[in-house]
């Protein structure tokens, strides 16, 4: 049944619906984040490399505030995480994510991370990001994504727009990284 044709109050339960549900990409595969992965994240997290394009700063991180994270999402009635997972599901190398899920303005913030390194420029986030569209369009029936990607980040902003994102507004030095002030763009995906 789709999200807008549910009476208000299943409205929050029926991401339950959609914990456990395994999507398949041309190149990934986006299945439930577990617990087990969460020393993976907390290592990625750490490293400057990767922190440096996150919305917020984790490289302080602590495996047991990495838990209470956790919990959080897998219990969260308008947040759905998924681990990536590539080489035929053996290989877990990032997490994309649906934030503040709203069915009825039918919009979500979209979230990635790859923290393999090896796995990036390779097409594994530019799939990841068209699977999960294609979920949240088709099977949620949301209509549109957002995110906050920072005007360094140039090579995640060319994937965003290939994937079909498009720049709506651009929040001038309001983020400060490495001794300078950034600009930070929302973009935002329209089905």
């Amino acid at each position: 049944m789709p999200a807008q044709s549910l009476p208000l109050h299943n409205k929050l339960n029926h991401l339950k619906n959609y914990k456990n549900k395994i999507i398949s990409g041309k190149k990934t595969i986006l299945k439930r984040l577990k617990k087990s992965d969460l020393n993976n994240c907390i290592v990625w997290l750490k490293d400057p490399e990767v922190n440096k394009f996150l919305s917020q700063s984790l490289k302080d991180i602590t495996k047991e505030q990495e838990i209470e994270w956790y919990n959080y999402i897998i219990n969260s009635s308008c947040d759905l995480v998924f681990a990536i997972i590539v080489n035929n599901g053996k290989k877990y190398i990032g997490n994309c994510g649906l934030h503040k899920i709203n069915f009825d303005d039918r919009s979500c913030e979209f979230g990635i991370f790859i923290g393999e390194k090896n796995y990036w420029n390779k097409g594994f986030g530019s799939d990841a990001i068209r699977t999960l569209i294609q979920f949240t369009t088709a099977e949620l029936k949301l209509n549109k994504l957002k995110l906050n990607v920072y005007e360094y980040n140039q090579r995640a902003i060319k994937v965003y727009k290939n994937c079909g994102f498009f720049i709506v507004d651009i929040l001038k030095k309001q983020h400060f990284y490495n001794g300078e002030y950034w600009d930070t763009y929302v973009m935002e995906f329209t089905k």
